[in-house]
């Protein structure tokens, strides 16, 4: 296990100030790494001039908007720029004058063109133009001062932003040539078990991938998922509410499929089908999908069938089983993120275990440490469940839409009845107390909603 050891830098800073600037490092191992720090000193480390450290960077980038303002990083970052040497000798001003300070203003370009690139997250405005406009002011005198292609860039990045243009590129899919879709012979008079279960992933994952790209940054900060929307102000997460919504008709709609059916065998048909539309689901590494499918067949009027599950065959009961263990709940989910850490782009992750964690390091950290420091570290821990997100996004998927068979899902998923309002029509179909008949229930178990607890802590939307 790694050692953590604290202690407390004082840095005297490279810019004209009063008093020393207080960071709190810690070591993790062999680490050293920020906990705690004043503002000041967290930009003076963000742009220091004989240390980079990337990790910190994207961490300071991504939730600066906890602890300041665009429109103060950029004064402070401007500050940093023109700073004055501390008070030294003749002979040190000047090596700090041509030696040290060029390096403390490339860094801040840099940082500056790493923010816009690929952390702004600025709400289009009045203001937001305003801080672009300082930008560019403050560019087009730096290039005098500084690396002049690197202000060149900058400008670039700067000029995009204001024309409201991306400024990285996406990633492309490595695989150039996507499968053959497996289409049903008639694409107008579509039935579920008639629709290749393959297929049937494919096009799920296509819609649920879409969704989860567009996610971004700043709706997983401030828990604004959980956000209620007000007509004065836009909504702080519409695509975040948009896939909650789409996992619980996922889920509902598994459970109309299966208690659409009066018969007991053409049940089992229907889980039998869609246990293959879970199986091609994890393939695709489309977790998500596959926990809503299995929240939806273990769902309180579903996991009541007794009859029903005494007759799913062997083989689905032993593809449904790998799947269940894992998604199961032990350990704080460790089997599930045992295999999100391995899992490669593309990838969509149900997002209510990130929510989950992003949820309880949000309420279970202050915002500022005892001595009045900004906590560093809850940060930290924030940026890395927000990276390991934005990981496995980081690719598409090479799979071929198909806009009849889309279609047809997405009003399936729309029209279905809510689980809730289910459990009279369940028993209707199986009283309670039925005799199982002849064959024992001895194949399989589901285990009534493994991610209940989760789903109720972070996807409830109050629409």
């Amino acid at each position: 296990m790694d050692q953590t050891e604290t202690k407390e830098r004082r840095d005297s800073g490279s810019h004209d100030i009063t008093s020393p600037e207080k960071l709190v490092y810690q070591y993790q191992g062999s680490v050293e790494v920020v906990r705690a720090g004043t503002l000041a000193a967290l930009v003076e480390n963000l742009t220091h001039h004989d240390k980079l450290d990337g990790a910190f960077n994207r961490v300071f980038l991504a939730t600066y908007k906890y602890f300041t303002s665009a429109a103060e990083l950029i004064e402070l970052l401007i500050d940093r720029f023109d700073c004055s040497p501390p008070k030294l000798d003749a002979t040190q001003t000047t090596e700090w004058t041509t030696q040290i300070k060029p390096l403390i203003r490339l860094r801040v370009i840099n940082v500056l063109k790493q923010w816009l690139e690929h952390f702004w997250s600025e709400p289009k405005g009045i203001d937001t133009d305003q801080n672009l406009r300082i930008l560019q002011s403050f560019a087009k005198r730096a290039t005098d001062a500084t690396e002049a292609s690197a202000v060149q860039q900058l400008l670039t990045v700067i000029q995009r932003r204001l024309a409201g243009l991306e400024c990285h590129k996406r990633s492309l899919s490595s695989i150039s040539n996507p499968p053959k879709p497996i289409l049903p012979r008639k694409l107008n008079k579509l039935q579920f078990l008639k629709i290749d279960a393959t297929e049937i992933a494919r096009q799920l994952t296509i819609m649920e991938a879409h969704m989860f790209g567009k996610v971004q940054r700043d709706e997983l900060l401030n828990k604004n998922w959980q956000m209620k929307d007000s007509s004065n102000t836009p909504e702080l997460a519409p695509n975040i509410r948009a896939l909650i919504r789409y996992s619980n008709q996922l889920s509902n709609w598994v459970g109309t499929l299966i208690l659409a059916e009066s018969d007991v065998k053409k049940r089992t048909q229907v889980i039998g089908h869609l246990v293959n539309v879970a199986n091609t689901c994890h393939q695709l590494r489309n977790y998500s999908a596959v926990i809503s499918i299995l929240a939806g067949m273990e769902s309180a009027p579903i996991y009541r069938l007794a009859r029903t599950w005494a007759m799913v065959t062997e083989r689905s009961c032993n593809t449904l089983r790998p799947l269940q263990a894992m998604t199961c709940s032990a350990h704080n989910y460790q089997a599930y993120r045992d295999t999100l850490r391995v899992a490669m782009a593309p990838c969509v992750p149900f997002l209510g275990l990130f929510l989950k964690d992003l949820t309880f390091i949000e309420d279970g950290n202050p915002a500022m440490t005892p001595e009045g420091l900004i906590n560093f570290q809850k940060y930290t821990m924030l940026a890395s469940t927000i990276h390991e997100i934005q990981r496995l996004k980081e690719a598409p998927y090479s799979l071929r839409p198909v806009p009849e068979l889309q279609e047809y899902l997405a009003t399936q998923l729309q029209s279905a009845v809510d689980l809730q309002n289910m459990w009279d029509k369940s028993c209707q179909l199986e009283a309670r107390g039925r005799d199982l008949g002849n064959r024992p229930r001895d194949l399989y178990t589901p285990t009534g909603g493994m991610f209940a607890s989760m789903v109720v802590a972070c996807m409830v939307l109050d629409d």
